[in-house]
């Protein structure tokens, strides 16, 4: 049973959708604040940077050996999911929360606001999971991946193996998001080198993933995940009445997440 006093801390942030970089050195809750039991670290990259970790430890009763890594998009920082990771760690996840390069308090980073990611990023989520899988060898060990950090997910798994992904607002083409973005925003977005590669990368990922798709969704939309979805056998969407990054609390009873909470068990226990 989730645990009453929880700070929902990130429910209407998530409801904001950037589509460019927009991030925030400023944390709107931690980890001690909601009574957790959690460790903070730093973890150097392989190119010099250093990457801000919160590693949340599951509920010991009913810990499931389970470790779920947090890829957010392009806005804000690790504080505005600390909800939804305190939530699951109270159903026995451990979870990481983690700062790409130039968001919360990892390394500053110079970066184009109009640019849709960085390859940097990817680095920095691959450091983290090399690091998780130390950290927990007995667990199974996957990506929670929201907007952007569906990009870095999908980039990453192909050099560093994990079990499972769970992406919500998955990207399936960059050059779309692009033209997207400009129809909706009129706004440039520039796009990194290689981004070409990635609609082969996505189709020849081979772990198994659940998709949330909104039905309102304009920039990663429900009929592209259906696509996505279709590319695999061990593929599965779920669509849920909403626009971007809002599954969770519209799959909600009082804003605990509790549906969106409970597909994402039935996953990976089938897994």
């Amino acid at each position: 049973m989730i645990k009453t006093g929880v700070l929902f801390v990130g429910i209407l942030f998530q409801t904001m959708v950037a589509m460019a970089l927009k991030p925030d050195s400023v944390y709107v809750s931690t980890p001690d604040a909601l009574g957790l039991k959690f460790q903070h670290i730093t973890l150097p990259t392989s190119d010099g940077a250093e990457i801000d970790i919160w590693q949340i430890f599951a509920d010991s009763t009913v810990k499931n050996n389970t470790t779920l890594i947090v890829a957010y998009g392009d806005a804000g920082n690790k504080s505005h999911w600390l909800n939804q990771a305190a939530l699951m760690s109270q159903l026995g996840y451990d979870l990481v929360l983690f700062d790409y390069r130039g968001f919360g308090k990892s390394s500053p980073f110079e970066m184009n606001p109009n640019q849709l990611y960085y390859p940097e990023f990817v680095t920095d989520l691959t450091t983290v999971m090399r690091w998780s899988k130390i950290q927990y060898p007995k667990n199974k060990t996957g990506i929670w991946a929201l907007s952007m950090g569906t990009i870095m997910a999908t980039i990453a798994a192909q050099t560093e193996p994990v079990e499972f992904l769970i992406a919500e607002g998955f990207v399936s083409d960059p050059a779309a998001i692009q033209k997207k973005i400009f129809e909706v925003k009129k706004k440039e977005i520039v796009l990194p080198q290689g981004h070409e590669r990635y609609k082969e990368q996505v189709a020849n990922l081979k772990i198994p993933i659940l998709l949330f798709a909104g039905s309102q969704d304009v920039f990663t939309t429900r009929e592209e995940s259906k696509e996505v979805a279709k590319q695999q056998k061990n593929r599965s969407l779920i669509v849920f009445e909403g626009g971007h990054l809002q599954g969770f609390q519209l799959m909600t009873k009082n804003f605990s997440g509790d549906r969106y909470m409970s597909t994402i068990g039935k996953f990976i226990r089938n897994l």
